[in-house]
């Protein structure tokens, strides 16, 4: 049976594609092995084991996820070594204040320029809304790095922003574009919070239009798509959206170049850190350390994020239990400059955080072809 459109892939950009469309009533299928995409929710634990925090901005991805628990940006300390570390009221804080404000600033003009281009990329392509503003084509293109030299703040991203920045993305900021530095250090000012994301009852809420599967095959027949999943079963529709991991949306369309990945190990471990990481929630390291981060749970446990599968967790521990972990071979796409086209070809869209770094991002996106299929229809 002819679908007049089909989504493969569960994650944020697919469920806002979704529900968008199942809002303007049109029919629709949702293909996925999971719902949830990076964000990994444990109903049972009440731990995020993928995605760990939405900002009170991201107004499309909290239609998917409810929010708790507030991050108090208070209870986080900022290490440069065993030895030097920063927490956020301190002597150095004041210090660096002449810089801090540079960043605020630097801060405010992005913050006006990114929710208008926010808003465009709703009806139009991230590219388009991109050249209809300088600034924001500026950003991504700019390495990180040199815009904060341009913008003077180089000591406060050392001590404080690179190292929310790498607790967001595992990477260096030597290594992102400035439009993805700026969008996670809007975490710094703006409160941002933990969330729950209820699968089974999103399930529920496309009951009769999802199904469970992968799909390893997309063809374009005539005035159609086919697409094949694992189990040779074969599905057909007007419209597809592939929101989709960028690496698995690659080898559908045989594309030649996608962002790189990085990769992101969690633990969740009961256990009593070391004297200098004990008293703080957050505990935030410099892209050299392989541990990215520690972050105190609602039960007095933690989760500790690492670049390596073989860390030693003994660096900021004293003593610990392992009680689950989860590996992210490909956790987010935010290296390089390589651009997916989201109209990919006539019925054919691509949608996810592959060109913007953010669950927000990926909402967006998922809203953009939903969007476009509504207009076409």
């Amino acid at each position: 049976m002819l679908k007049k459109t089909i989504i493969v892939g569960g994650g944020l950009a697919g469920m806002s594609c979704a529900l968008k469309l199942e809002q303007a009533g049109l029919d629709y299928l949702l293909i996925s092995d999971r719902l949830g995409g990076r964000v990994m929710y444990s109903m049972e634990e009440k731990i995020n084991y993928g995605a760990y925090f939405v900002m009170n901005n991201y107004k499309h991805a909290t239609k998917l996820l409810s929010k708790t628990n507030l991050v108090n940006p208070l209870h986080a300390c900022f290490h440069n070594s065993l030895t030097e570390r920063f927490a956020v009221i301190s002597l150095h804080t004041l210090r660096l204040l002449p810089e801090f404000i540079n960043f605020f600033f630097a801060m405010r003009e992005f913050a006006g320029h990114y929710e208008v281009y926010k808003n465009r990329c709703l009806e139009m392509t991230q590219r388009d809304a991109l050249n209809a503003d300088a600034y924001m084509a500026g950003l991504f293109e700019k390495p990180a790095s040199e815009f904060i030299k341009e913008k003077n703040y180089e000591r406060v991203a050392d001590d404080y922003i690179s190292k929310f920045a790498y607790a967001c993305t595992g990477v260096d900021i030597k290594k992102i574009s400035a439009l993805d530095f700026l969008n996670v250090s809007m975490g710094i000012l703006i409160p941002i919070h933990q969330f729950i994301f209820d699968e089974k009852k999103m399930a529920e809420k496309f009951n009769g239009h999802l199904e469970t599967n992968r799909i390893k095959k997309i063809e374009k027949i005539n005035d159609y798509y086919r697409l094949t999943g694992d189990n040779e079963k074969i599905y057909e529709a007007e419209d597809v959206v592939l929101a989709t991991p960028a690496s698995v949306t690659q080898k559908l369309l045989n594309l030649k170049e996608i962002r790189e990945a990085c990769q992101l190990y969690v633990f969740h471990v009961e256990a009593l850190l070391k004297p200098n990481y004990q008293k703080y929630e957050l505990n935030l390291f410099p892209a050299s350390s392989e541990i990215i981060l520690t972050a105190r749970q609602h039960d007095g446990s933690y989760l500790i994020y690492s670049r390596q599968a073989q860390v030693d967790l003994n660096l900021v521990c004293q003593n610990h239990k392992l009680l689950s972990n989860v590996a992210w071979e490909k956790a987010m796409y935010v290296q390089g400059r390589a651009y997916l086209e989201q109209q990919y070809a006539e019925g054919l869209y691509i949608a996810g955080d592959h060109n913007g770094l953010g669950l927000e991002p990926a909402a967006i996106s998922g809203i953009f072809a939903a969007n476009q299929i509504i207009h076409h229809a």
